[in-house]
């Protein structure tokens, strides 16, 4: 052989080698996340097994990111906005992120905050190709937002207690304090919208020591039933079929959708904003509600249930897990279950 043929040979061999190494390390990073342990039917008799399944009982294939709602954070002063639940989830082997966005500010605005969070933080930290998003509140809106515009790095999407086709207390604030006719309505807008845009500042510095875009009047838009509306059209993946009813589980777009609500109000009387809730809901709602949100607002893709005995703080566990009999934790803790299960 000359040796010509013997460095074609190698160069062959080489390049062969690399290539696959190529191959195989996009396929490592192109599924699930680092520490991943799948689900397995275990042999009655095998206790290491059933030890291993139990121990992983909440590591879902894809991370679980938990995105807050309006005027939300992770941790402000001991207080986080999902009280317990990560650390909860953590302990089934789960792997979770909770993105601080901004507080006050337009769905779409915050929306691509969580892409930018998710792209540059979550996957490359996590190893997976894609995430389970579970949203509170305007959460929700915010997490379809991202499987709207990039449904191939989500796997599902969670309402929870979440703003869906309006909120009854932003159409009051926006169109019932004061007529839209009224001379003082757009000094009443500016109002509001800064004092609002300086409590999201003031939150946002506080929960990160940075201070986002806010935008009160956009948010608060969005969270109404003309702004849901419009974001409905724009992002429909997972919409119900008929007026209070169920939408697909898995959309057209390849994600999965489900969302679980409820119609509490005053469950703890311990809790302060319970009372707030009770007071807000009786005011503004004169059908079922959480405090803010209708039970049917609520609903979105499969609906797991409608009717916890949550009010709108319940739903992320705040304050302090406050939230009387029905325990938030279990609800996220069984879901987690469930998209481990579904391979997700």
């Amino acid at each position: 052989m000359t040796v010509y043929s013997k460095l074609k040979k190698q160069f062959t061999v080489f390049f062969t080698a690399l290539t696959v190494a190529l191959i195989f390390s996009s396929n490592a990073i192109a599924g699930a996340h680092s520490g991943y342990v799948g689900v397995k039917s275990c042999e009655w008799w095998n206790v290491s097994c059933k030890i291993k399944q139990h121990d992983n009982r909440y590591n879902t294939q894809y991370p679980i990111v938990l995105v807050h709602g309006l005027s939300g954070f992770d941790d402000v002063l001991f207080v986080q906005y999902f009280h317990q639940i990560p650390g909860t989830l953590k302990n089934g082997r789960a792997k979770v992120y909770v993105p601080n966005l901004s507080a006050w500010d337009g769905v779409e605005a915050r929306g691509e905050q969580l892409l930018r969070y998710i792209q540059k933080h979550v996957l490359p930290h996590s190893g997976a190709s894609k995430v389970n998003l579970v949203g509170h509140s305007m959460g929700s809106l915010t997490s379809r937002y991202v499987a709207g515009v990039k449904p191939g790095i989500v796997a599902s999407v969670t309402s929870v207690h979440g703003v869906n086709y309006g909120s009854h207390f932003a159409d009051f604030m926006l169109n019932s304090v004061l007529p839209k006719d009224s001379p003082l309505y757009k000094s009443y807008v500016n109002f509001m919208n800064g004092l609002l845009s300086t409590l999201g500042k003031v939150i946002d510095f506080l929960s990160t020591g940075k201070s986002f875009s806010q935008d009160a009047f956009q948010a608060s838009y969005d969270l109404s039933t003309e702004g849901n509306a419009k974001l409905n059209k724009k992002y429909p993946a997972g919409a119900l079929t008929s007026s209070c009813g169920n939408g697909p589980e898995k959309a057209g777009n390849g994600v999965r959708y489900y969302s679980w609500g409820g119609v509490g109000g005053i469950t703890n009387v311990a809790d302060p904003l319970d009372y707030a809730m009770a007071f807000i809901g009786t005011v503004t709602s004169k059908g079922q509600t959480d405090g803010l949100v209708g039970r049917c607002s609520q609903r979105w893709g499969k609906v797991l249930r409608d009717n916890y005995n949550l009010n709108h703080t319940d739903g992320s566990n705040l304050l302090f897990g406050m939230t009387g009999f029905t325990d938030a934790k279990d609800i996220y803790e069984n879901h987690a279950s469930r998209l481990r299960n579904k391979g997700l």
